[in-house]
């Protein structure tokens, strides 16, 4: 039997609570690139790009406001509750896990977050735009939130070391070998496929705002992908709603800072011969 000291549960449950600061989804105040109107290809400036949008990332929880910080404790209460009953929501799965939530987890939900179905589906997107930069855009910002959100994922399972219910015999969540322990081992938490896949969903939703049932269908999917982690026993709960709220952050951030939503007049510096001045644009449509 594996004996968890209270310092270590103390300790473990501020871990947690540093991790969602960074990583919570409030709304976000961004401003825009001066790119938002240029055409988005796969080329060498969408590469660059990756650089710049991962410092605006880093950046934004510095900029939340009251709302985003009232939208954090939210997410904090959460998280600290789940935590607390994560053995009994594990447990409640695996009890009423069976041979059709298996085969249904397997096909129709897992892939989503692994990227199998995601991947060829922001592909398909890309392929539509040829002739609409619109389309190219909400592709390449999808593709560019699944990796930064799942390099992001792995960043943080390999700082923290949490253990999976499968590590153990019984199961126990309260079990971190973090931070900073040099091992490849225990990388529970977060869930990675659950935050790719809120990251998608919520480009997705924002890039066709417009379009109500886009953003229901991929939240309800990155929400079963979510489960479906701790129905098959790879994650805890907590995993998952600190996954979702990754997940949801960069695909947020991301979705503000490369698409076309800036307002109508805008005032930005110019170089010009001798010095600096500044130039006034207003949009017309």
């Amino acid at each position: 039997m594996i004996i968890v000291s209270k310092h270590r549960y103390f300790f473990t449950t501020k871990l947690i609570l540093v991790v969602i600061f960074i990583n919570c989804f409030p709304g976000i105040s961004i401003s825009q690139p001066d790119s938002a109107n240029e055409p988005h290809s796969f080329n060498k400036n969408y590469i660059i790009s990756y650089w710049h949008d991962t410092k605006k990332i880093v950046a934004e929880p510095f900029h939340w406001k009251a709302r985003q910080w009232s939208i954090f404790a939210g997410v904090v209460g959460v998280s600290v509750v789940a935590y607390v009953y994560d053995k009994e929501i594990y447990d409640f799965f695996q009890r009423n896990r069976t041979e059709t939530t298996e085969a249904i987890s397997k096909y129709a939900i897992e892939p989503w977050g692994s990227g199998l179905y995601s991947l060829p589906l922001l592909a398909g997107i890309y392929l539509t735009g040829i002739k609409n930069d619109h389309h190219r855009n909400v592709a390449l910002t999808g593709l560019k939130a699944f990796l930064l959100s799942g390099g992001a994922a792995q960043v943080t399972k390999y700082i923290f070391h949490r253990h999976r219910p499968g590590d153990n015999d019984p199961p126990n969540p309260y079990l971190w070998e973090g931070p900073f322990e040099l091992t490849t081992d225990y990388t529970s938490f977060p869930s990675g496929h659950t935050a790719t896949a809120f990251a998608v969903a919520s480009v997705l939703a924002h890039g066709y705002k417009d379009k109500i049932w886009v953003g229901l269908t991929s939240y309800t999917i990155a929400t079963l992908v979510g489960l479906s982690r701790i129905h098959d026993g790879k994650h805890w709960a907590t995993d998952a709603i600190v996954g979702a709220a990754l997940g949801t952050f960069i695909g947020t951030v991301l979705s503000k800072v490369n698409f076309n939503d800036n307002p109508k007049f805008a005032i930005n510096p110019l170089p010009i011969k001798g010095g600096f001045g500044l130039s006034v644009a207003y949009r017309l449509e």
